[in-house]
């Protein structure tokens, strides 16, 4: 599972390591976006989520770093951007899919304020495959996707 934690010195699963099924741990730093404003996030959770498998599919890491992050912001502006940008190159391979469905499944577990989809893929390098992806809104209101499972994506890898 892919997801940022808020923590100060969170340990999470270091995305290259993490498909060889090794984890690491990780000290926030201090890089940030230098602010992105209203550029980052979406509207909506549904729009967070599809504008980040859309963006996955056509290798645009920056609207995939603008729509990752937390009930805090950008997880750039936690984690750095070389971090986050090395996570979104490798996300961006394993979500290649040639469509997707969306459905909605909220858990009371989750919370009240995150949303979790099932993402139905087809197409994918796995074949078709659902992603478990939960999102979540920022204190104004913006949303972003905070977790992806893409256990099936690399399966065996």
């Amino acid at each position: 599972m892919i997801r940022f934690a808020r923590a100060r010195s969170a340990c999470f699963a270091l995305l290259l390591a993490g498909a060889a099924g090794l984890s690491s741990c990780a000290s926030s730093s201090s890089g940030g976006s230098g602010g992105v404003g209203a550029a980052s996030g979406a509207a909506t959770s549904e729009m967070a989520v599809r504008g980040f498998l859309d963006a996955a599919n056509a290798e645009d890491f920056n609207r995939m770093i603008y729509l990752f992050g937390t009930a805090d912001g950008l997880a750039v502006d936690e984690y750095g951007i070389q971090d986050v940008e090395a996570r979104m190159i490798f996300l961006s391979q394993l979500l290649k899919h040639e469509s997707y469905t969306l459905s909605q499944v909220n858990l009371a577990m989750l919370g009240p304020d995150r949303v979790r989809y099932e993402v139905q893929m087809s197409g994918t390098r796995k074949g078709s495959v659902v992603v478990p992806v939960i999102a979540v809104p920022d204190g104004s209101g913006r949303w972003y996707v905070e977790r992806l499972n893409v256990d099936a994506l690399t399966a065996g890898i």
